[in-house]
């Protein structure tokens, strides 16, 4: 990143460089890594660590009408209908009543 930005790394070898980097340690609280994928069942790829999220979803035509009907209820304020038509277009959504 740092020769992407056309800047030098500043070590022993170059002491005139732009940018220093350094190696820290893990704060309290710090994670070593971030997990990117929160679906129920993954898939595997041909690297062992790198999956690929296979979620349900609705088609184009089926999407838009559903959010014509939610964008109705959320018009006339129907909120019980709001709520089951989240229930049917967010997996694992559960409205706080």
């Amino acid at each position: 990143m740092v020769k992407l930005t056309g800047m030098t790394v500043r070590d022993e070898s170059q002491p005139d460089g732009d940018i220093e980097l350094m190696a820290m340690c893990l704060h309290p609280g710090e994670k070593r890594y971030e997990k990117l994928l929160i679906c129920d069942n993954p898939k595997l790829t041909q690297h062992a660590r790198i999956m690929k999220a296979h979620e349900q979803f609705f088609s184009w035509p089926q999407l838009e009408q559903k959010l014509n009907a939610l964008n109705i209820a959320i018009n006339v304020k129907d909120v019980p209908s709001i709520w089951g038509q989240l229930q049917e277009l967010v997996s694992g959504y559960q409205p706080i009543y």
